[in-house]
């Protein structure tokens, strides 16, 4: 093997070691809500405050302030589902989870403001 070759092969390596190592996609309110029927994880990272003013059924209420207490304590087994008011703290979040090595996240675009468009129910 040339020496180029083993410069390009280690630099091939360097990059995928330091890119990410897991990975989130992006849902929709109706993608969510069928997430909610199956048992997923769900998952609302506003505060406590905005979660007693309305969430998803079923969801659980870890600030994103506090994600580095409990950014390990979810199962990466499952499906995890992520949103906030407008899709901001949520995408924030699943790219620190995404960072954790975490790879069946969503993040729910446009937050509750989409869910509330769309016209689906909140708990309140």
């Amino acid at each position: 093997m040339t020496r180029r070759a083993l410069i390009g092969l280690f630099a091939l390596w360097a990059l995928a070691a330091c890119g990410p190592k897991g990975s989130y996609t992006n849902v929709g309110p109706e993608e969510l809500y069928q997430a909610v029927e199956r048992g997923a994880v769900i998952v609302d990272v506003r505060t406590p405050q905005e979660f007693a003013g309305g969430h998803v059924p079923g969801a659980i209420n870890l600030p994103v302030e506090a994600i580095a207490q409990w950014g390990d304590t979810l199962p990466k087994d499952k499906p995890v589902y992520l949103y906030c008011r407008s899709g901001n703290r949520s995408r924030q979040a699943a790219e620190y989870l995404k960072r954790k090595g975490y790879t069946n996240l969503y993040n729910l675009e446009g937050g509750v403001l989409a869910i509330e468009r769309a016209g689906f129910p909140l708990v309140r």
